[in-house]
């Protein structure tokens, strides 16, 4: 028998425990089958083997008990053996069943294992992958930083320049150019490319304020070297350069255009662009960003791109060109 991982032990659907541990009364079991022992005789077995007097000898179950009366105890099980689905993720989501202590359990066919960085593989199976890993790219997906530029300084974070031409950056923008973008790349003015195209696989645009304090050491502090530069995230504001750092979702209250405090982000708090950089103005309340576009990203110039309704640029934005920047990329 393989050794139990009784840590990871998922029940067996409730029709194989009927199978295996449901029994009619004892005194009702007919004899063993044609020309086998009766049940008297049966009784006389288990008698001497030990199980206890009047109890007759039976197929196996699982249950702790000698019931085939062969001086064994849970020896095999009419399912064992069969697939089962163990209720981890990953590798360790398919297994076998076996009885392990009186009771069927699915036991994984692989085992979770401690977290191997840089394979991609839920090793120990707890829905994440490579969990506490250093990114193994520099967060940039034409390899080269623009901010943030000390990778030992600022593994978690980078500031990834090019163009973008699909609208928005406020809600989760999806990759559409297969992560072809950046200044450096072969499409850098970002052709039929979004903003997280800027970014590598295994980092996302950064979701606002919150999001770049958790993955730089320094806030924006330390950021951008080189003067005319912006690197958005996806932060949310309500107008005012208020940036939605809490968490009210009334949206009677919370508009791009009420400049109330204390919101959430949603897709109409798209007031403004706000990031780390050396251009663009300071804003009064956002966390450890540093930088605002202005309306209709008037304080950042070409070709940065806010569109033509000054209460939803996070929403319309585009940039369509190389220079000026592009966004802050933070590792998943």
């Amino acid at each position: 028998m393989r050794a139990p991982f009784l840590q990871t032990l998922a029940l067996v659907p409730a029709f194989a425990l009927v199978a295996c541990g449901a029994r009619t009364s004892l005194l009702e079991l007919d004899t063993l089958g044609e020309g086998g022992a009766s049940s008297a005789s049966s009784s006389s077995s288990a008698s001497a083997s030990g199980t206890g007097a009047g109890v007759p000898c039976s197929e196996e179950l699982c249950n702790g008990v000698d019931d085939d009366c062969d001086g064994q105890i849970d020896e095999e099980s009419p399912i064992s053996g069969a697939a089962c689905l163990t209720g981890l993720t990953g590798p360790c989501a398919n297994g076998r069943v076996f009885c392990v202590g009186g009771a069927l359990a699915c036991i994984p066919d692989i085992e979770p294992v401690p977290e191997l960085c840089g394979d991609e593989v839920d090793n120990d199976c707890d829905g994440r992958i490579d969990e506490g890993c250093a990114p193994t790219t520099n967060g940039c997906s034409d390899g080269t930083r623009e901010a943030f530029i000390e990778e030992d300084l600022y593994p978690l974070i980078a500031g990834c320049a090019g163009g973008f031409t699909v609208p928005g950056i406020l809600i989760d923008p999806l990759p559409q150019c297969g992560f072809g973008g950046g200044n450096t790349g072969q499409n850098p003015a970002g052709l039929g490319c979004s903003a997280s195209d800027l970014c590598a696989r295994g980092f996302h645009v950064c979701k606002g304020a919150d999001d770049v304090a958790l993955h730089s050491p320094t806030g924006c502090d330390g950021a951008v070297a080189e003067p005319g530069l912006f690197f958005a995230t996806r932060q949310g504001s309500t107008g005012c350069a208020y940036c939605t750092l809490g968490d009210n979702k009334d949206p009677d209250v919370c508009t791009g255009a009420s400049c109330a405090r204390g919101c959430a982000t949603s897709s109409i708090t798209a007031n403004d662009l706000f990031g780390c950089g050396s251009v663009g103005r300071r804003p009064p309340i956002c966390g450890v960003l540093d930088r605002t576009s202005g309306d209709l990203c008037e304080a950042l110039k070409g070709p940065w791109d806010c569109g033509g309704d000054g209460y939803d640029e996070s929403n319309q934005v585009i940039k369509p060109g190389a220079t000026g920047g592009g966004v802050l990329c933070c590792a998943d």
